[in-house]
């Protein structure tokens, strides 16, 4: 054995970490009982320790805590064993956090598990770096609307939710007219601002569920959920419309721009939601042939 004159128990009061230990039962309503939370619970949550000791640690669970990983951790606690789980926590005044949790048996000297103890290191920081990733993985860097691979896996859903219950969607095909000659005459700058402005103006004229994707280039393409033919074309022509009545101001410059477009409904006949974005495809280039600056369906 060691021999140390540490005080342990001012480590684990100073620790960074936070830690908690409850005590072993009750695991059903109202839970386990709070007897001791360090500095560190106190500075993240703004509890004091008088206002969680006999409590239960469920006080910092909200709807948005995952139910999966509080179902690992009541299982974990039937058996006494240990568990560690990422969960997302909410403090006193309501802000959300993400710890990473490890919850240890506690025995006592004749080896009954009397307690547990739970050590939670804030990954906050952490989870939001992931959560951009992942939002950066699925959105067009330059419009923000969805990208191709996440559009991709958002029609392979909906075709399969149309698949089950028969209610149809449109996709409305858009590209931007004569958009090589906005790059040539005004730069590329412009041509970015003029693709964001596009996007923004569709934005504000879909419903919230509504997806617009930047496919590429000046491509886009949306997603109508529970649309029908008419409908998708008075959306397609009020977007036509409200591009080409307002010129774009880019570094003091006004420019004209004008979108062809084309649409196709999902049918029963579909191998997968691939054909509905073919057919609004070629739609779309119908359009072009026939002039530009016109819905095609």
């Amino acid at each position: 054995m060691c021999d140390t004159d540490f005080d342990f128990s001012a480590i684990v009061q100073h620790a960074k970490d936070i830690v908690i230990v409850t005590k072993a039962y009750p695991l059903n309503d109202p839970g386990p009982e709070i007897v001791y939370v360090n500095e560190a619970f106190t500075e993240k949550m703004g509890y004091t320790p008088e206002e969680v000791i006999g409590k239960t640690p469920r006080i910092l669970q909200k709807e948005g805590t995952n139910r999966n990983d509080l179902d690992k951790v009541r299982q974990a606690l039937e058996k006494k064993e240990s568990v560690r789980v990422t969960l997302r926590n909410f403090s006193k005044k309501g802000n959300e956090y993400w710890v990473d949790l490890s919850i240890l048996p506690l025995p006592d000297k004749n080896g009954k598990v009397t307690h547990f103890a739970a050590i939670q290191r804030d990954i906050s920081d952490y989870k939001k770096l992931e959560q951009d990733l992942q939002t950066l993985c699925r959105t067009d860097p330059l419009t923000t609307a969805a990208n191709r691979r996440a559009f991709n896996e958002i029609i392979s859903q909906e075709f399969s939710r149309f698949k089950r219950s028969q209610k149809e969607y449109a996709l409305v095909m858009i590209d931007l007219d004569h958009f090589k000659s906005i790059n040539d005459q005004h730069g590329h700058g412009t041509g970015d601002h003029v693709l964001i402005e596009v996007t923004e103006r569709c934005k504000d004229n879909l419903r919230v569920h509504d997806i617009i994707a930047r496919l590429g280039g000046e491509e886009f393409c949306i997603l109508l959920p529970y649309t029908n033919q008419e409908q998708a074309q008075k959306v397609a022509e009020r977007l036509r419309q409200k591009i080409e009545i307002m010129p774009i101001i880019s570094e003091g410059k006004r420019i004209k721009v004008t979108i062809s477009v084309g649409i196709s409904l999902v049918a029963v006949g579909d191998v997968d939601g691939h054909d509905a974005i073919e057919r609004a495809d070629k739609k779309l280039l119908e359009a072009k042939s026939m002039g530009k600056n016109r819905v095609c369906a």
